[in-house]
């Protein structure tokens, strides 16, 4: 059974181009014990469910930088908040107008790319928490540039069948007057 564990773990990562190692919550690391359908079913429900919340992470970023703020909004429960350095904005319509009025590029404004990485995700049920990085790359002079960097923190929920973001933060990484880099809402 470990052999197929591994097997289907590289079948995951070869499909999602993640980099899949031995992860307890799918099963992997458990005790040796006899097979059954329903546990293959359990672990097969997790691996989709992280699929599913990695792919939402990616549309936020793909959605965001097509400044698509309709589609941006609709990655949100019907009660879900984001809160950035330009504030906290709450439901759909209030964080795709917010979206609208901070992040509606200028005409003729060079592209820019949200890049994610690291994200851990944890899923329980019809919850789920998700934490990231995020570099927001600009360019200048017709050059990429590094223009920002922070994190998310996530929270998650299962709506309608789809996974939404119920919470998301959005500092940005910022050096204070005291030179220490540290996270910012400001």
């Amino acid at each position: 059974m470990k052999l197929l564990n591994a097997v289907a773990l590289l079948a995951v990562g070869v499909l999602t181009g993640a980099t899949l190692h031995a992860i307890p919550w799918i099963g992997f690391a458990q005790a040796a014990g006899p097979a059954t359908a329903s546990g293959a079913a359990e672990r097969l429900a997790r691996v989709e469910d992280h699929i599913a919340i990695e792919r939402l992470l990616m549309e936020y970023g793909r959605t965001l930088d097509k400044h698509d703020f309709a589609a941006f909004s609709q990655l949100f429960a019907a009660n879900g908040e984001w809160t950035g350095n330009v504030g906290t904005f709450k439901g759909p319509a209030g964080i795709q107008a917010a979206m609208e009025k901070y992040f509606k590029p200028a005409a003729g404004a060079a592209p820019f790319y949200h890049v994610l990485t690291n994200a851990i995700i944890d899923v329980d049920g019809d919850r789920a928490t998700a934490s990231s990085k995020w570099t927001f790359i600009q360019f200048v002079a017709g050059k990429p540039q590094i223009g920002a960097v922070g994190y998310y923190d996530d929270t998650l929920i299962r709506e309608n069948g789809r996974w939404r973001f119920l919470h998301r933060l959005a500092p940005a990484m910022r050096a204070g007057a005291n030179g220490v880099v540290a996270p910012s809402l400001q």
